[in-house]
């Protein structure tokens, strides 16, 4: 049996290890940014939103180890259990020393996306697909786990046969637990608006990491204007947006919840950026 996977990197000669090495960087670089490209096939749309969500997850949980985080002992606790996505990535970046648009920032985006990862993760099968990109739509029936109407119980009794009555005599009560069908239809437009905002985040995510932790040695002075393209928010208090009359490049200060000296003297000693 033949294969087109390429060998291991370990088993090329040391001279090709690099260049394999960043081959295989650049295709997982571009099969993440493929996540966020909706597609035209409902089916594989709908998988991408779970992909999607899960990925905004695990990028939000991994921030804690990569700032070294010291878990809190009490809530709001460290580890997002799909409720409280946006809180602890707002928590991050106040970590971070990064200011944001609002209190509610990414509170609607975690939320459709939830909303439309728990009926998908809790579907049973596909009822029905109708239409044609871009007014395609999906039915599917699925449980409705932790919802009020979850179970039911049919009532029932155990007894036996009376041959000489010939009836059947109940002799204590009894019932069977059922799980609960809904029937949910998500559009294909539904869908893309909630990966849409899932690419938000995450390119949010990757502004945190940036301005929060590799710029960190900016002086407040510093203007941002040459990375202002990774920046997918804007803050009232900055003035005009881009592209408008009378607009202004920010300085990392105004980036800042506070200035860059009193910040880093609230971090360990081991934190500390050199700047």
């Amino acid at each position: 049996m033949s294969s087109d996977a390429e060998p291991p990197i370990s088993s090329l000669p040391l001279s090709e290890q690099t260049d394999a090495i960043w081959r295989q960087v650049e295709a997982n670089e571009h099969a993440a940014a493929r996540l966020f490209w909706p597609s035209p096939i409902i089916e594989r749309l709908l998988w991408q939103v779970c992909g999607a969500w899960e990925t905004v997850i695990e990028e939000v949980r991994f921030f804690r180890y990569v700032i070294a985080e010291n878990p809190p002992t009490e809530p709001p606790f460290v580890h997002p259990d799909g409720d409280n996505v946006a809180r602890d990535l707002r928590r991050i970046a106040r970590w971070l020393n990064i200011r944001l648009p609002s209190e509610t920032e990414w509170t609607a985006e975690c939320k459709r996306a939830k909303a439309m990862r728990d009926d998908l993760g809790h579907m049973l099968h596909f009822t029905d697909i109708s239409g044609e990109t871009p007014s395609q739509s999906v039915t599917i029936r699925r449980v409705p786990y932790r919802e009020p109407d979850e179970m039911r119980v049919e009532k029932g009794s155990v007894g036996r046969w009376d041959h000489e009555t010939q009836t059947y005599v109940p002799e204590r009560e009894t019932g069977w637990a059922f799980h609960n069908r809904k029937t949910v239809t998500i559009t294909e437009g539904e869908a893309r608006e909630v990966l849409a905002g899932l690419k938000y985040v995450n390119d949010c995510i990757f502004a945190l990491r940036k301005f929060g932790m590799q710029f960190a040695v900016y002086g407040d002075s510093n203007k941002i204007g040459d990375v202002l393209g990774i920046l997918p928010w804007w803050l009232d208090d900055w003035g005009p947006r881009p592209g408008e009359d009378g607009w202004t490049v920010p300085t990392m200060r105004q980036l800042r919840v506070i200035p860059q000296h009193d910040y880093i003297e609230t971090l360990p000693e081991s934190q500390r950026p050199v700047v």
